[in-house]
């Protein structure tokens, strides 16, 4: 597997706080089956002001870490982006980007969108950015308007959702919302959101043995290795939106028509 969305350098933002728990989850990490992953702390005007040349300070003592306790585990640079009305410049500045890819990560507000959400998103888009949306089956708007969530994903947003919401980590109303995404096919990663291992848990075998279960292991390499591989090299993801959301109130099988998008 590999893990786009983890908190894993140390004491720069609400993930690990010191290199011993940074190798802490690198190992519980390791031990889930994830391979390779993303450094991705959170940048936010006025609580965490990371640049990109504190990140690979970090992201240097981490890499030294794994090869002197030998863990099979490749890390990469990236950041999580706080909606806010620089945060283009940013990214083009400081090439926030995931993996130095076209991809980014960004996160708003959980209760609202800012005013302007989509004109930003949209803004990344005319600058050749590939827009992550970081675990949007946490954001209330979505709860109450599932229609709104489409409306983003048919704009080629791509949607990330967090291991956890599936077995009601962050609460059951999340849990509902990222069942029912996974049910008509509007995510395309799933990652862990680290923060550290006694905040909340990985679980991203147990999220991938559901999956796999509940959907397909076709789906299931998908989402946690196929399209975040994609990621990192660049390359378009497997999507489901094109034309999906207007004809799937037609079929009678939602597992059949995944299955022929994906041209599984």
């Amino acid at each position: 597997m590999i893990d786009i969305h983890t908190h894993v350098l140390p004491g720069i933002d609400d993930g690990a706080q010191d290199i011993f728990e940074s190798f802490e989850i690198l190992q519980a990490l390791a031990n889930q089956g994830v391979t390779e992953l993303v450094a991705t702390p959170h940048i936010i005007s006025g609580v965490y002001e990371n640049t990109r040349s504190i990140i690979d300070r970090k992201l240097i003592e981490v890499q030294v870490l794994i090869e002197e306790r030998e863990l099979s585990i490749k890390i990469h640079p990236g950041a999580e982006l706080y909606c806010e009305p620089d945060v283009v410049s940013k990214v083009k500045n400081e090439n926030l980007t995931l993996a130095n890819s076209n991809y980014i990560l960004i996160e708003t507000e959980l209760q609202r969108f800012p005013d302007n959400f989509e004109e930003i998103l949209f803004n990344f888009q005319q600058d050749g950015f590939l827009p992550i949306l970081a675990h949007a089956e946490r954001f209330s708007p979505f709860m109450n308007d599932i229609d709104y969530l489409l409306k983003i994903v048919n704009r080629e947003i791509y949607i990330q959702m967090n291991s956890g919401s599936i077995f009601g980590v962050y609460g059951n109303a999340v849990r509902n919302l990222a069942l029912e995404m996974l049910n008509i096919g509007c995510v395309h990663v799933i990652a862990s959101d680290v923060h550290g291992l006694k905040k909340r848990p990985i679980l991203m075998k147990d999220a991938y043995d559901f999956v796999a279960s509940n959907q397909s292991k076709e789906i299931a390499e998908i989402l946690f290795y196929e399209n975040p591989k994609r990621i990192l090299h660049n390359e378009p993801l497997i999507h489901n939106f094109d034309g999906y959301f207007e004809e799937r109130k037609k079929t009678g099988s939602l597992k059949n028509k995944l299955k022929s998008i994906f041209k599984l």
